[in-house]
């Protein structure tokens, strides 16, 4: 079995794709935790608003609070006591569905959270290669089109997990692991690798250290969020500045939901 490590998506994988957001990422492990049966992923704000349908959850946020017709934002410390059971969410997450920019025949998010719980799942989702993508950061207007920045807190927590499958699993080759493996030995505290990502910062900035913490958390959230359906939004049908994709995930099957 091949392990690879990259800081940006491939347009193909031939196993497993396991995304890595420790932020973004996050909330959406938790919404499907507290009983959301399903969660969408938008790249734009109008994107977002263009999926929810009557009865959904839209979540997002510009400076820390939810944008005009938003519901939530993706405060963790609200989100662990919100109740979605049996709801629909719609999360504004542009560098998330950047990252998902790729075709595979499976893809699963990882983060701190749901460490333990995805490196259980590993061994029977993947059979010739896992592939970590790094999700990038998008430090200024979150609407960009550009790619945004690699993101430290992404990488460490890429570097976690490879260090722990490779413990695991028997590779027989390593592509890009070391830099992220080299990073998660120079900060062996994930909490403060995480403040002083430029993610941890924004909410530094926000007065929003209590989600870093959360953030930080290994192994506390048992559900892997799968990848079940992708929808086109085409620009010339709903009016949008070009193409979007949208992704949308459930509970991976065996994961714990309570």
């Amino acid at each position: 079995m091949r392990l690879r490590v990259d800081l940006s998506p491939n347009p193909t994988y031939p196993d497993l794709a396991v995304v890595v957001d420790v932020f973004p990422g996050s909330a959406v492990s938790l919404l499907l935790a507290r009983g959301a049966r399903e969660v969408w992923v938008a790249p734009s704000l109008r994107s977002a608003r263009l999926l929810a349908e009557p009865g959904d959850v839209l979540l997002g946020e510009q400076e820390g609070i939810p944008p005009e017709g938003f519901h939530r934002g993706l405060s963790f410390r609200d989100l662990e006591s919100a109740d979605m059971r049996g709801l629909r969410c719609v999360v504004h997450a542009p560098s998330l569905a950047r990252a998902l920019a790729f075709q595979a025949p499976r893809a699963v998010l990882g983060h701190f959270r749901n460490a333990k719980a995805l490196l259980a799942a590993v061994p029977r989702l993947a059979r010739e290669e896992v592939a970590l993508i790094c999700a990038a950061e998008t430090l200024g207007d979150p609407q960009s089109a550009g790619s945004g920045e690699p993101s430290q807190a992404n990488m460490l927590a890429a570097g976690f997990f490879a260090k722990r499958l490779e413990q695991a699993l028997s590779f027989t080759t390593m592509q890009g692991a070391s830099l992220a493996t080299h990073l998660l030995s120079l900060f062996p505290d994930p909490q403060e690798a995480l403040f002083g990502s430029g993610e941890g910062q924004r909410l530094h900035r926000m007065g929003r250290d209590e989600d870093i913490a959360l953030a930080s958390l290994i192994g506390f959230d048992r559900v892997v969020p799968l990848l079940q359906e992708t929808r086109l939004l085409e620009a010339s049908r709903y009016g949008l500045s070009k193409d979007r994709i949208a992704y949308a995930f459930t509970a991976l099957e065996g994961s714990d939901e309570a």
